[in-house]
């Protein structure tokens, strides 16, 4: 692989991981904004959690910074997704 394409694969990913972690980004506030998670899985969503601490773990392993610097991104917005979960599964009622 040219260096130069090499550079444009590892930017796309990040570019990638950052569209990624904007899309929870947003149903993390729809959750805030309607003070409820009632109708997202935290079953699922915690699967998808697990998956991405799995993929990080072999992206160390590879020793990809890039791969990592991106995995590291989507974990930590996947984790505070699944706290948004649980924290809004049981709105207050008024």
């Amino acid at each position: 692989m040219t260096l130069m394409f090499s550079l444009i694969v590892n930017y796309a990913t990040l570019i990638s991981y950052i569209a990624f972690s904007t899309d929870l980004i947003v149903q993390i506030l729809r959750i805030y904004k309607r003070k409820s998670s009632l109708d997202v899985s935290y079953k699922g969503t915690a699967f998808r959690l697990v998956g991405s601490l799995v993929i990080l773990m072999k992206f160390i392993s590879l020793k990809d910074n890039y791969l990592i610097l991106g995995q590291i991104l989507l974990s930590i917005t996947a984790a505070t997704y699944l706290i948004v979960i649980i924290l809004y599964r049981n709105p207050l009622k008024k």
